[in-house]
C-alpha cells in the first residue's frame, strides 16, 4: 500500500551526507518511539536501512539530550521505549532547519555528528524551557514561506530520500494553469535563499529536476525503489548553478559602483567568484554559473549600481529590462 500525504489537495552516497542522514534519522526515530508501540532494534535498523549499532548510537544521542530511553518491561534494550512523558512537539522553522543542515553540510565546521545532533536537541529544549534563547538570537526573512501546511509532504519526502523510494507527486508550475501528476525520484532537500526545494529525477526524462516544496499539492510514497543517477553530483551542481536552476554555466562579468562595492566585497555570491579592484573604488565581480533567470533577477536588484560587461546577450537583456522600467516610470 502506498503512503500518502493526508493534506487535502493536496538523500545515495551522492545524495544526503552522513551528517544529514543522522539528523533526519534521529528525528524520525524519536517520532517512532513517541508512538508508544513495541518495536525492536532489528526492526528499526531495517526501517531506516542501517545497522543495529547505528540505532544504538542514535538512542545514546537521545539519552544525552535528556530523553528518557529505557528497555521494555523486562529491561531489554533491544526493544527501546520512551518513558512516561510524551514526546515534546519538536517543530523546526525553516530558518532553524536551514541553520542545522547548513552546519551539517559545511565542511569547514569540524563537528562530530553525535555532538551536532545532541546540540540541536538541547538548543531546542533550552529555547522552550528557559525562554532565553530567543532573546539572544532572532531571525527573519523578507518574502519567507510558511511551510507548516507542507509538513506531512516534507516528512514523506524525507522518508523517500532515506529509503530511496519513488514518489508520485502533483506539482503546479506558476506558468501553468493546472497541476501535473507524475513519478519522481527524490535525491535530497535543498535550502536556497530562504526557499525549500527537492532535487531529484523524473524517471521518463534524463537529468535532474528541482521542485519547490510549496508548489507540491500532493506526495504519494510508492513501493518502487530507485537508484540514484550515477552522474548526479551535488557539489558540481552547486558549482554550476547560481540558484536552483541547473543549466549550462556561462562566464558573467559585472562592474559595481564604488558606493555599492563594500557590499559586494563582504559576501560570497558564488563559489567561483573572483573580485578585481577598479580605479575610483569600484569592484569587478566575475563568476561562472548557469540559471539566467536567477542571475538576471539578482543583477536587477542592484539597480543602476551595476553594469553587465559580459556576456553580451545578458548585457542586452538587462539593458532592455531597465529601458522598459524607465518607460513605465516616465508614464
Amino acid at each position: 500500500m502506498a503512503l500518502r500525504s493526508s493534506v487535502p489537495g493536496s538523500q545515495a552516497d551522492s545524495g544526503p551526507t552522513r551528517r544529514e542522514r543522522q539528523i533526519v534519522r534521529i528525528l524520525m526515530l524519536l517520532k517512532v518511539l513517541g508512538q508508544q508501540t513495541s518495536v525492536s532494534i532489528q526492526e528499526l535498523a531495517a526501517q531506516f536501512h542501517t545497522r543495529r549499532e547505528t540505532i544504538y548510537r542514535d538512542l545514546r544521542v537521545l539519552q544525552d539530550a535528556g530523553y528518557p530511553i529505557a528497555g521494555d518491561e523486562h529491561g531489554r534494550l533491544s526493544r527501546p521505549r520512551l518513558l512516561a512523558s510524551s514526546v515534546p512537539n519538536i517543530q523546526f522553522s525553516p530558518p532553524e532547519l536551514e541553520a542545522l543542515l547548513l552546519a551539517a553540510q559545511t565542511q569547514t565546521i569540524h563537528l562530530k555528528a553525535e555532538a551536532l545532533s545532541s546540540a540541536a536537541f538541547k538548543l531546542k529544549a533550552l529555547a522552550e524551557s528557559e525562554g532565553t534563547f530567543g532573546q539572544m538570537l532572532q531571525t527573519w526573512n523578507c518574502g519567507e514561506i510558511d511551510y507548516r501546511a507542507h509538513e506531512q509532504r516534507i516528512e514523506l519526502l524525507i522518508e523517500a530520500i532515506l529509503r530511496k523510494r519513488r514518489c508520485q507527486v502533483t506539482y503546479r508550475k506558476p506558468s501553468l494553469p493546472q497541476a501535473k501528476t507524475y513519478e519522481f525520484d527524490p535525491y535530497r532537500l535543498l535550502f536556497v535563499q530562504g526557499g525549500l526545494y527537492v532535487i531529484g529525477r523524473v524517471p521518463v526524462y534524463t537529468g535532474t529536476a528541482t521542485l519547490a516544496i510549496d508548489r507540491l499539492q500532493d506526495v504519494v510514497l510508492l513501493k518502487t525503489d530507485f537508484v540514484t543517477d550515477p552522474d548526479f553530483d551535488p557539489q558540481q551542481c552547486r558549482q554550476d548553478a547560481f540558484g536552483v536552476s541547473w543549466e549550462d554555466p556561462m562566464e558573467v562579468v559585472l562592474r559595481f559602483r564604488s558606493d555599492q562595492a563594500p557590499y559586494v566585497r563582504e559576501r560570497m555570491w558564488h563559489p567561483s567568484q573572483r573580485l578585481e579592484e577598479l580605479s575610483g573604488g569600484g569592484v569587478q565581480l566575475s563568476f561562472r554559473a548557469g540559471g539566467p533567470f536567477e542571475i538576471r533577477r539578482w543583477i536587477l536588484g542592484w539597480g543602476d549600481a551595476v553594469e553587465v560587461i559580459s556576456p553580451e546577450s545578458l548585457r542586452l537583456e538587462i539593458g532592455q529590462f531597465l529601458a522598459s522600467a524607465a518607460k513605465a516610470y516616465r508614464n
